[in-house]
């Protein structure tokens, strides 16, 4: 009876969380892409930022989300601890960094963006004059978030390349310069981010470390109808190029795609703000983004945006089976994790996408894992190979 009551408990908890009980607090390493406070043409509120559209439409899903974050290219990010100087009038501010340390903010995940001119040479090439390079200065930065907040979750945002080099009489760009712009930006621009995801990623092979393909999402939306009558001084401002309200909605749209790892309800109620033809046809955007994201994976078929994609499956099936047993479940204190497979690296995460366990099996075929002191609840297990490429994932409870 106890045993079918904790059940049911459980049940019940996993509904609340698939309705929309979810918790987002991030630090930001960025910069004017993705939070322009001194805009040309001035705004009432922050609508020319990534926060201020996450939380408003975090707020309308009834989920719950705090930011904080400050200005600098990768170099200065380095300098650390960093300091939040970022605030929204519509957000709750995460982090008080003039009295209370990185560690008890309780950040759930870090975003980060190199600048948007530095793409004509690899990351792992040291800036010019400088003896640090992209890569280095982000190991460094997330190695020091690491030591503060082991089970942070790191994203990349990817950005759009300045427009300047596109322009032969200014600002705006003329049909021709702004088809060479897009070609670039989903050509060389996105290769040098892949790149730099791909060394990041494997700088960090116990974190999750992902990118979110802001401005390839944005420009392959834009090149089609209707989205490509909406004139560009209605989406930038100049030549940097900083984005309109619109473009910063937009962006906003894909992140919280990638962090909450769901699309926002088609039904959220756009601020007019926001260009009619965006407004007029906001489901549509919603549909294509979320495709988008949903289909950028690795060439093995994993997410390279989301953190927790077994979580968006069924929670009724596992997937990825790969000849992993899990004895016994439900289970209650010592959970054996046995196949016919090398078993490298275990991970644990809460149905809520919380990492609560991650560690090495040393190429064993079974492991023995300790969860006593794992709360009540329905878990996922991801299991990997000695190239962190995920195996195999299954669902367990704890009793």
């Amino acid at each position: 009876m106890k045993k079918a009551i904790l059940l049911l408990t459980i049940y019940l908890s996993v509904l609340t969380f698939l309705d929309g009980q979810k918790n987002v607090r991030t630090f930001i390493f960025g910069n004017s892409l993705i939070n322009h406070e001194f805009q040309t043409i001035p705004t009432l509120n922050e609508e020319t930022s990534v926060p201020y559209w996450f939380q408003e439409l975090a707020e309308s899903e009834g989920y719950t989300y705090a930011v904080g974050g400050q200005y600098g290219f990768l170099p200065q990010h380095a300098n650390l601890p960093p300091i939040s100087q970022w605030g929204f009038s519509n957000v709750e501010g995460a982090w008080e960094s003039d009295y209370e340390l990185f560690s008890e903010a309780d950040f759930t995940n870090v975003l980060i963006t190199p600048g948007n001119f530095i793409q004509f040479q690899s990351p792992s090439e040291n800036y010019p004059y400088e003896n640090v390079s992209p890569l280095s200065s982000t190991v460094e930065i997330f190695d020091w978030c690491i030591e503060q907040e082991p089970l942070l979750n790191f994203y990349i945002y990817e950005n759009w390349p300045d427009m300047a080099g596109f322009l032969s009489n200014g600002f705006p760009p003329n049909e021709t310069e702004w088809q060479s712009y897009n070609t670039c930006l989903n050509g060389e621009f996105h290769d040098w981010f892949v790149e730099y995801y791909d060394l990041v990623r494997s700088s960090f092979p116990n974190s999750c470390v992902r990118i979110i393909p802001v401005g390839t999402a944005i420009s392959k939306l834009l090149q089609q109808a209707p989205f490509n009558q909406i004139p560009i001084t209605e989406l930038y401002e100049d030549d940097a190029p900083h984005g309109r309200a619109t473009t910063y909605f937009l962006a906003s749209i894909i992140t919280y795609m990638a962090m909450y790892e769901e699309a926002p309800s088609a039904s959220y109620q756009v601020e007019d703000i926001i260009h009619p033809i965006i407004r007029n046809n906001y489901a549509d955007v919603v549909d294509i983004m979320w495709s988008y994201l949903r289909s950028y994976n690795n060439e093995n078929g994993i997410s390279d945006v989301f953190c927790n994609a077994p979580i968006m499956t069924s929670i009724e099936t596992d997937i990825y089976k790969a000849e992993v047993e899990l004895i016994p479940n439900p289970v209650s204190d010592i959970l054996q994790v046995k196949g016919n497979i090398s078993i490298f690296r275990i991970e644990i995460l809460g149905i809520d996408g919380k990492r609560y366990f991650m560690d090495n099996c040393k190429d064993s075929k079974s492991c023995s894992l300790d969860i006593n002191n794992l709360p009540h609840g329905l878990y996922v297990m991801n299991v990997f190979d000695s190239g962190s490429q995920l195996m195999s994932s299954h669902k367990f409870i704890k009793l």
